[in-house]
């Protein structure tokens, strides 16, 4: 019997670079040209990837935009890095990254894909529907701890708190899309504050020095 070599990976490498290779591409075209201009001939000619291949990997456009809309979450997530077990819900820090998270072009392809992702067979539900478990994970446990640390009402529900912040956030967002003539970070950490009744906490604190 011929040994198998521990190195050999198959066909998901050269899958996986395409896949990868696809959807920079993807990303790069709703940057210069908005999602209503990305085509899959664009996409084939600017990743270098076949046509079909591109349509074997992602069967629509709507296919290829949700990917291109992960992977633009992604790199905004490794761009703010990873709270830690410490980390709490810190309403001055959310405000300054918000004006950093908002891209025009980009935005109106959260907008537009989250609206197409009512339709239930629509491939932006699955990924929105897992987006919203994981961001109401996220906050409610920064919530918590900041509860822990007396920087929020310890009556607060966390997880209904945490959905409250995210509908704020994501308001602000499709009214700057449409009028970007207020700042979104001010009005996120005021939000944040009078949902969390930090004002509260840090007067109480106050009051409560000898």
């Amino acid at each position: 019997m011929t040994p198998v070599s521990s190195t050999k990976r198959g066909p998901y490498a050269p899958s996986k670079k395409r896949r990868e290779a696809v959807v920079a591409a993807v990303l790069e075209l709703v940057d210069e040209v908005g999602h209503e201009g990305v085509t899959t001939a664009l996409v084939s000619e600017r990743s270098g990837v076949p046509e079909t291949t591109v349509l074997y990997h992602f069967p629509s456009k709507d296919h290829l935009l949700v990917a291109a809309l992960a992977r633009s979450e992604d790199l905004r997530a490794e761009a703010v890095g990873a709270y830690g077990p410490d980390a709490f819900l810190d309403a001055e820090a959310l405000g300054k990254l918000a004006p950093e998270t908002f891209d025009d072009r980009r935005s109106r392809l959260y907008l537009m894909l989250k609206g197409q992702a009512a339709t239930p067979d629509h491939p932006a539900a699955e990924y929105f529907v897992a987006r919203a478990s994981r961001q109401i994970e996220i906050f409610s446990q920064l919530l918590t701890h900041s509860q822990q640390n007396g920087l929020a009402q310890p009556g607060l529900d966390a997880v209904n708190t945490a959905r409250q912040i995210i509908a704020v956030w994501d308001g602000l967002t499709q009214m700057w899309v449409s009028d970007p003539s207020f700042e979104i970070g001010p009005l996120l950490k005021d939000a944040i504050r009078r949902l969390t009744g930090q004002d509260l906490m840090e007067v109480q604190a106050l009051l409560s020095r000898p």
